[in-house]
């Protein structure tokens, strides 16, 4: 499948950035920070590769700061899909400021093919 195909099948728009993500997930011995690089944002989600592997299907909070945006933003995701250390997330709940925010700020960048 072409990468053209693959971007027609997307519900919404991604952008390319490079920002700072903070995985938290719950693991047997209790909660665990994952520091991370978001390398890719939508109003739904976002792709970003964290310092360990994750799983699919996995609840998570991620916490990212916008650039001019003064309290860091931290949703609720589910990781969609895995490949090595990148990770597809999706947010759960996220809210309609949350989403306004992150449409704003990814408007101007870098459409991903």
């Amino acid at each position: 499948m072409s990468s053209r195909r693959g971007a027609q099948r997307r519900r919404f728009t991604r952008h390319r950035t490079d920002l700072p993500l903070t995985v938290t997930v719950l693991r047997q011995d209790g909660y665990v920070q994952l520091q991370g690089r978001c390398h890719e944002i939508a109003e739904a989600g976002l792709g970003g590769v964290s310092s360990t592997a994750l799983v699919a299907g996995e609840v998570v909070s991620l916490e990212f700061s916008i650039p001019d945006v003064p309290e860091p933003l931290v949703l609720r995701a589910v990781v969609r899909h895995r490949a090595g250390f990148v990770h597809g997330f999706e947010f759960i709940g996220a809210s309609p400021e949350q989403r306004d925010c992150i449409l704003t700020f990814s408007r101007p960048l870098p459409l991903v093919p």
